[in-house]
């Protein structure tokens, strides 16, 4: 048998670079199993030459690469193992990256001579300006200088009080078991790769290159989708839903509406931002969306309105592109735009503003080129404004635009206390704002007409809209188990069943599947109270033998001349009025055998909703008794009342108030 060479590693001669050896080799066992591995240490140029800034214009890219990647060229080293962020872009001619391992913390970390008060100044020893400009927010107070060498050679130097103190990768000070000399962990982005180690072969080892695929990160890595939420949950797309049931975790923002968080479970994280409070770091988002997506997981990051207006959307795809991860972006509808269409403005127009600029409000707009805010440049969506208002005014009168200019505020978007303020340039600093908020000047609004909408599904009523929904009721089954029950045991005794409400085709079906199917339902009657459970039934494959054309429920069922008589099961809802129903069909030959299929709550409400609207939507007796119960108020309030059936209809006259069915 031919005895196969060994493998030999090599890798720069300092501790830290062994001992990143030592943590690649497991990784590399496990996919060539049968190879014998021989390591081998050098020095490079960046090793002998301790003296030049790294800072400085004549160090090459290859600094601490280029004699490693000699070696290889040369045939002496079949792998050598880098710090990822040490290699040059572009690589060497004729090398491939074959592999990177998942980071280890690419945190940096401070450490700070005992005794020492950076506060009151000091000398911080960095070759990087990165890190300088970081600590420069940190501690003005003190100065920099450059320092080289290995980790040990920098503790040393630190020590001997050459500096006060030292910024060092984290990783390293983890990988050399001197964690505890750290003072502080920073938290500011650092160098991209900063904690991977990077395993580079010749391109023409197609035979390790295929191997090390196995243990390549980047391979590996899962996605990263950036995926804007509306701050109304009707207007979630398609994609955005699918990515968001799809995900291991969702990193999401303060705005995001209750029913889609709702759909986040344990899997979403908090790591939002608010003005002037306590925020989540954008390096820290980026920590947890790099770390996720390496275990191979689909990560979210969740933004509120659209991801790219106003944002962090730039920085996390540079961040991702310099980590080599996969990125998705999904739009969102961004607050300019929803306030737009609430308040039906048109955010350009071909003869009064033909384009829109968004900015931010903060320092009020005094860091934007006045030419840039002039009307003669267009329209303009404001974020972030409230605070400085006042100050916007005056930077916007400057610029040109006239007092009455129309300014739109949607205010609390997506919320229960969603408002719009229809003002003017001149008024708006004295109107009632508050954040979050977005401030369009210049466009006109529209004012629509709303339709307040009482009942469970406004998806059936949408002709009637523009619908503000507030449901005064919630239904919710009786347990599964007592439903099929009552099934079994009744429907041998049924001519037929009456379904009151498409909730009552839901539920009815439920029970019917746990046993059973459909077919249990053979040569039985189908009777619906309307058209809108016709179609639910039909959505089941079930066709109604008996439906009323319009609303006028079961009072107007009972009214069909062609029924067949015999006992029907009435499956309602504890709040159906049974007793009206039975006498309904008196004389048709019909008896009706009602089951409590499920339960009708009132939705404690405390509020109407802040936009204006006038009309009010009723599908059911119900909805008019919570209704005019939590706000009496309503009772003299110039609306047009709409009601679905005749019941509907008879409850409001009950409260003293004339309806209108509609079809």
């Amino acid at each position: 048998m031919t005895q196969r060479a060994p493998l030999r590693i090599y890798s720069r001669s300092s501790k830290l670079a062994r001992l990143q050896v030592d943590e690649a080799l497991p990784s590399l066992q496990s996919v060539l199993p049968e190879a014998e591995f021989v390591v081998e240490n050098m020095t490079t140029i960046g090793d002998h030459d301790l003296k030049t800034p790294l800072t400085d214009a004549s160090i090459p890219a290859d600094f601490f690469s280029r004699d490693l990647d000699q070696a290889q060229l040369d045939g002496r080293a079949d792998l050598v193992i880098h710090s990822a962020k040490d290699l040059p872009v572009p690589l060497t001619k004729g090398l491939v990256i074959a592999a990177m391992l998942p980071a280890q913390d690419t945190r940096d970390a401070l450490v700070i001579r005992e005794g020492v008060d950076l506060s009151q100044g000091g000398v911080i020893g960095t070759s990087s300006p990165t890190r300088e400009a970081a600590m420069r927010v940190l501690y003005p107070q003190t100065t920099f200088q450059s320092i080289r060498g290995d980790i040990g050679q920098r503790l040393t130097q630190l020590d001997e009080g050459k500096y006060d103190a030292v910024i060092i990768a984290g990783c390293a000070l983890q990988r050399l078991g001197l964690e505890d000399r750290i003072t502080h962990w920073l938290d500011y982005e650092t160098t991209p790769l900063q904690g991977r180690l990077a395993i580079t072969v010749r391109h023409d080892r197609t035979d390790l290159i295929q191997a090390l695929r196995a243990i390549d990160v980047r391979q590996q890595s899962g996605l990263v989708a950036m995926v804007g939420c509306p701050a109304d949950a009707r207007m979630l797309g398609g994609l955005a839903r699918a990515l968001i049931e799809a995900a291991d975790i969702i990193l999401h923002d303060r705005l995001i509406p209750k029913e889609v968080q709702d759909l986040l479970g344990e899997r979403g994280e908090y790591v939002g931002k608010k003005g002037h409070a306590h925020s989540t770091t954008q390096p820290h988002i980026h920590r947890r969306i790099l770390h996720e997506a390496e275990q191979g997981k689909l990560v979210v990051r969740l933004h509120g309105g659209e991801p790219g207006i106003l944002g962090h959307l730039g920085e996390t795809l540079d961040f991702c592109q310099a980590w080599h991860l996969r990125t998705e972006v999904v739009p969102g509808i961004s607050a300019a735009l929803l306030t737009a269409a609430r308040a039906q403005c048109s955010l350009t127009h071909r003869t009064e503003g033909r384009s829109i600029t968004f900015l931010s409000g903060h320092k009020g707009l005094q860091d934007h080129d006045p030419a840039a805010l002039s009307p003669e440049h267009g329209n303009l969506a404001i974020y972030m404004g409230v605070r400085d208002i006042a100050a916007s005014q005056q930077r916007l009168t400057e610029a040109g635009w006239p007092a009455n200019s129309p300014v739109t505020a949607g205010i609390r978007l997506g919320s229960p206390q969603e408002r719009f303020i229809l003002s003017t340039l001149e008024k708006i600093p004295e109107e009632n704002l508050e954040s979050p908020a977005v401030l369009l000047v210049g466009p006109r609004s529209h004012k629509p007409c709303y339709t307040l909408f009482t009942g469970t599904d406004p998806a059936k009523f949408l002709k009637h809209g523009p619908l503000l929904h507030l449901p005064m009721i919630a239904l919710t089954p009786r347990p599964l188990a007592e439903r099929a029950t009552c099934l079994q045991q009744n429907l041998p005794h049924w001519q037929g069943l009456i379904f009151p409400s498409s909730p009552a085709v839901k539920w009815v079906m439920e029970a019917l599947l746990h046993f059973g199917d459909a077919r249990a339902l053979a040569g039985k009657k189908i009777l619906a109270v309307g058209p809108l459970t016709a179609k639910t039934l039909a959505e089941y494959g079930l066709k109604a033998d008996a439906v009323p054309a319009g609303f006028g429920g079961a009072a107007a069922l009972a009214q069909n001349p062609h029924l067949t008589p015999g006992r029907y099961a009435y499956l309602c809802s504890n709040a159906s009025p049974v007793a009206t129903r039975q006498q309904a069909f008196e004389g048709t030959g019909i008896e009706l055998d009602p089951h409590i299929f499920y339960e009708n709550h009132q939705v404690p409400t405390t509020q109407l909703p802040e936009l204006d609207f006038e009309r009010v939507l009723f599908t059911s007796s119900s909805t008019v008794h919570a209704y005019f119960t939590q706000f009496p108020e309503e009772k003299n309030h110039p609306r047009q009342w709409l009601a679905v059936g005749t019941s509907t209809l008879e409850a409001l006259t009950h409260h003293g108030q004339t309806g209108l069915i509609i079809s």
